[in-house]
């Protein structure tokens, strides 16, 4: 994924200068620069290519990077907690594989705040019953009502908030999901709702990793450019997600 890291000004020289790199249209490469940033302005096969095309761009002025799609960070590379203890040092996660994390708050270098929608659908089957003049001559009116099996399909949005705690220095993230969370270590502070609960979490955090950069783009809607294709076996609200993260950690 050939990115830019930030929106370059001007917008039509910018245009310019991206169209000629990628044999496109000014008008079309602003319509790839329009939006959130970072933002993936080209999605290739070959990361030599993505290289070279980002170096050409770095020439033009502007500030690009490659992020490749196999180095994409997801919950099976991710410590994923399953609650927290907050100490005056650093918070100890205890994980859902059952292990231990502990993250100092002055090594917190960035703190990804956002929202994962995905959509499930559901199928439903229900029995109808309705009066049939046919049935009822049929059967000389012992039987009047006729039974057929009706199926609805049911699609549901699901949002859920979460924050990921990266260290300075890479390694893997740490991630809090508002509805993965045993949240009975806030104690007197735990609230009736999970977004409430989350909340805490993600105010304290803030508060004690002081010296990180809190990023909450991701809790609007909308997008940073062009996506690959969801690789098999993945969910394709969680692989948007994880490039977006991807594409914010990037920055630095």
């Amino acid at each position: 994924m050939v990115t830019l890291l930030r929106a370059p000004a001007p917008l039509d020289r910018a245009a310019a200068a991206l169209g000629a790199r990628q044999g496109i249209s000014a008008y079309e490469a602003s319509t790839r620069l329009a939006g959130e940033y970072p933002r993936v302005v080209a999605v290739l096969a070959d990361r030599a290519v993505a290289e070279a095309q980002a170096q050409g761009l770095r020439a033009d002025g502007m500030a690009a990077a490659v992020l490749d799609g196999a180095e994409v960070e997801s919950d099976r590379q991710r410590d994923v907690a399953a609650t927290l203890a907050f100490g005056p040092q650093s918070v100890v996660a205890t994980l859902r594989d059952g292990r231990t994390r502990e993250v100092d708050y002055g090594s917190v270098g960035l703190l990804i705040h956002g929202v994962r929608t995905g959509v499930s659908t559901s199928v439903e089957e229900s029995t109808v019953k309705s009066f049939s003049a046919g049935r009822a001559i049929l059967t000389g009116g012992l039987s009047m009502r006729s039974s057929k099996t009706v199926t609805t399909t049911k699609t549901t949005e699901q949002r859920e908030s979460f924050v990921h705690v990266r260290e300075r220095g890479g390694g893997r993230s740490l991630a809090v999901y508002e509805r993965g969370m045993n949240y009975a270590f806030l104690g007197a502070a735990l609230a009736p709702s999970s977004m409430a609960n989350f909340t805490t979490v993600l105010t304290t955090l803030r508060g004690r990793c002081a010296g990180a950069r809190y990023d909450q783009r991701m809790t609007r809607a909308g997008g940073f450019g062009m996506v690959p294709l969801c690789p098999p076996g993945i969910d394709p609200a969680a692989w948007k997600s994880d490039v977006a993260a991807a594409l914010i950690a990037l920055e630095g």
